[in-house]
């Protein structure tokens, strides 16, 4: 410390106070987590403690008294259990730590969570097995809090089937289904109702004769979509959706929801849960897995947007990056209106064919306006200058 002081003596104070406020200050700032301003599907995604989220093969849930995303999934680093993260907007996440703990259970996978509002608990489905593989059976925890800790109430056969890669899907009604891959080998894929309070299961059990697994689920205009990976371990295959009038079926094949897939692979991944995101009437988002051969905590996530057709087609195409407002529909009347102003606004007097105007209700009009004579395409972009 002498051999320092002597070694700046002599220097003006204001030099020595500003080299000590940036020897002190910037190491400071390359340690602050990135600020993601949408979702890149693929890539390395810090949370905000700098490392790359550990949250694997799980779900999101919305709470809409906290206004906060929930992320659940396998935690694949040590210790092991189910990992939680929370965020405000999709992209930026904070590490919540572990919502429940693998202690003794050598297998927990695929974890999903769903909030029950007559209990007032959160509950937790997952796959628990032994080393081997041999039990298949379902295990369900349960937490007062979101962010756990989660107890262990129960593990078994659903109605005696064995039940591996499963999924969740939370009905508009309240009702709650697990979608399991059944019975050796993943021969096919079940479908059971929960009890009212979501601890365990109904009869109401029905096989939709398909041999896949990684299921994920959505409903639309009264129609079912469930999509699924073929069964080839940790190597990507090409998804197969399905379509029916009932949650229980009957299920009919629909083929590949991926569009632009070369590799048929769905884009790298394997789907586990597929989101709605709230506030929008159609932000269906595929959630999937690039496992990269083997399950790893740094394993990647393809988070892409759903879209169904006029026809009622599932289709799921590449975005390297993209946010909710920038694809779905706002679900609000004063939000769509907006949403659809500015389509109309930026997006038709960029093609300067026409532009569209709204009456006091929200009701669109359509102006003519061709070729755009007057450049108010590019005066749009400075709504200070004046119009003539």
């Amino acid at each position: 410390m002498r051999k320092l002081m002597r070694s700046i003596k002599g220097f003006p104070s204001n030099t020595l106070v500003l080299a000590l406020v940036c020897f002190f200050w910037i190491p400071s700032l390359s340690q602050q987590p990135t600020t993601f301003t949408s979702i890149t599907p693929g890539g390395v995604w810090p949370a905000d403690d700098g490392k790359h989220i550990d949250c694997h093969a799980g779900n999101i849930i919305y709470s809409a008294q906290s206004k906060r995303y929930y992320w659940f999934g396998e935690h694949r680093g040590s210790p092991g259990g189910v990992a939680c993260y929370s965020s405000a907007d999709l992209y930026n996440w904070k590490n919540e730590g572990l919502a429940m703990q693998k202690g003794a259970i050598a297998v927990l996978e695929r974890p999903k969570v769903a909030y029950n509002t007559t209990t007032k608990k959160y509950v937790l489905w997952f796959h628990y097995d032994n080393g081997g593989y041999g039990l298949a059976h379902l295990g369900v925890a349960s937490s007062d809090s979101v962010r756990g800790p989660y107890t262990l109430v129960d593990h078994f056969l659903p109605n005696g089937h064995q039940s591996r890669d499963m999924g969740m899907y939370c009905d508009d009604n309240g009702k709650v289904y697990i979608i399991y891959a059944a019975d050796p080998t993943n021969v096919t894929i079940r479908i059971v109702e929960l009890t009212s309070d979501y601890l365990n299961v109904t009869t109401n059990d029905v096989d939709i004769q398909a041999h896949c697994e990684g299921p994920g689920m959505l409903k639309i205009n009264g129609v079912y979509y469930l999509i699924t990976s073929k069964c080839s371990g940790w190597t990507p295959n090409q998804a197969t959706y399905y379509t029916a009038t009932s949650v229980t079926g009957p299920f009919t094949s629909k083929g590949d929801p991926c569009v632009g897939d070369t590799n048929h692979t769905t884009f790298n991944s394997q789907p586990c849960n597929i989101f709605q995101i709230p506030g929008y009437s159609n932000g269906f988002m595929y959630m999937g897995d690039r496992w990269n051969g083997v399950g790893s905590a740094n394993s990647q996530y393809v988070f892409l947007p759903i879209t169904i057709t006029s026809t009622g087609a599932m289709q799921i195409k590449w975005a390297a990056s993209w946010t909710p407002s920038s694809v779905f529909t706002p679900s609000s009347v004063k939000e769509k209106n907006v949403y659809d102003f500015k389509q109309a606004v930026f997006g038709n007097a960029v093609n300067r064919t026409v532009l569209r105007a709204f009456d006091l209700l929200g009701r669109s009009l359509s102006l003519n306006y061709p070729r755009d004579p007057h450049n108010y395409s590019n005066r749009l972009s400075n709504p200070m200058r004046s119009f003539p």
